[in-house]
């Protein structure tokens, strides 16, 4: 094999010299080293494709710096789905179509076609929220019905633009996280206010609406369970870890980029529920992370990694909220799970070893 073939390109948008996620990117070039497998960073946007060639970042000595590359055999997409993605996606496109290119998991298009998708699966949507494209006269009909709705973006991360919606004696409620992700609270007197409002909140942005699910402790501490399924080096799904997330009391989600907190799950299930709807909720849980990926992958294609976004109302029941397939680490770090956190760094370059070793033996 061909030190081309046994490259790892982290494919990410890079601004100049800055991306995010560095220390995740260190360790992933580190512990690829160590199984002879060369990483690297780089931005879909600085591929040549009539040299070949792409400029990209190495870490070497306690640096980042700066090359030239051939384009690597297998990348791993870390380019985060956002409003700026569309300057991207032409780039990624074409590497994808390349045959000499091998993607460990193509990207999930978005929330809709996500819902679409595991809407077919007779295990998985039952725990589906009843879910519409935005428009007004469906989020008035789902205030109709529910009393509360809440309103996402499509392409939307971090829990950025989530707002909930509630009908109070005199007009609505709207409370959420707005573009900046600062939380905010807002009273509406009337349906001309509201519509007034949602029209510019979700302006040249697509939405969808769904009723709001109580997805609380008792002392109203919004919290959900992240679940992080991956391919392993013998190329099957395995589950990483879970761990539940918990929001400030102010927000209604519970993402950590708002300022959560986590903790095991665990520990935090007997807190809240009686033993028997515990363990049942765990079922559950297990269950989807066991039937999702595989399911998923067969509408969607090739997929390395997923967090799989867990809520759970008041009465106990278990909701699918999100299914990511560009997931953070941070959480495992957080409830100090220490083979979790190892699992989370190590899989993608342990999956991208076994399909080296497909690709050569095929």
């Amino acid at each position: 094999m061909t030190a081309t073939e046994r490259s790892l390109g982290i494919m990410a948008r890079c601004q100049g010299s800055h991306f995010v996620d560095k220390g995740y990117y260190k360790k992933l070039t580190l512990y690829g080293r160590k199984h002879g497998i060369h990483v690297f960073v780089f931005s879909p946007r600085q591929v040549n494709f009539s040299t070949r060639m792409v400029k990209g970042f190495e870490y070497r000595n306690g640096s980042w710096y700066a090359k030239d590359f051939p384009i690597p055999a297998f990348i791993y997409d870390r380019c985060f789905v956002g409003p700026s993605y569309r300057h991207y996606k032409p780039f990624v496109e074409k590497l994808q179509n390349d045959h000499n290119i091998t993607f460990l998991g193509h990207g999930l298009s978005g929330k809709w076609q996500v819902h679409q998708m595991l809407a077919k699966s007779s295990l998985l949507a039952p725990l589906l929220p009843p879910t519409a494209i935005f428009s007004y006269p469906v989020l008035h009909a789902t205030l109709q019905k529910y009393g509360a709705a809440i309103i996402k973006p499509m392409a939307g991360t971090h829990g950025i633009g989530v707002v909930r919606i509630k009908e109070m004696r005199s007009g609505y409620e709207a409370s959420g996280r707005n573009r900046d992700n600062k939380p905010f609270t807002r009273r509406i007197l009337d349906t001309a206010g509201l519509k007034s409002f949602v029209s510019v909140f979700t302006a040249g942005r697509k939405f969808l609406v769904q009723p709001y699910l109580e997805l609380h402790t008792p002392d109203g501490t919004p919290f959900d369970v992240r679940v992080l399924v991956q391919k392993n080096g013998q190329g099957k799904w395995a589950t990483t870890g879970k761990a539940v997330r918990l929001g400030d009391k102010r927000s209604i989600t519970s993402n950590l980029h708002g300022g959560g907190k986590a903790t095991p799950l665990a520990s935090f299930l007997p807190l809240h529920f009686t033993s028997a709807k515990a363990a049942r909720i765990e079922q559950t849980i297990n269950r989807v992370a066991e039937e999702l990926p595989r399911f998923l992958e067969e509408s969607h294609g090739r997929l390395v990694e997923l967090g799989i976004d867990i809520g759970i109302d008041t009465a106990g029941n278990v909701w699918i909220i999100e299914v990511n397939s560009r997931p953070g680490r941070t959480v495992f770090r957080m409830i100090d799970d220490p083979t979790a956190q190892l699992h989370s760094i190590t899989q993608p370059v342990r999956y991208a070893h076994y399909l080296m070793k497909e690709r050569v033996g095929g």
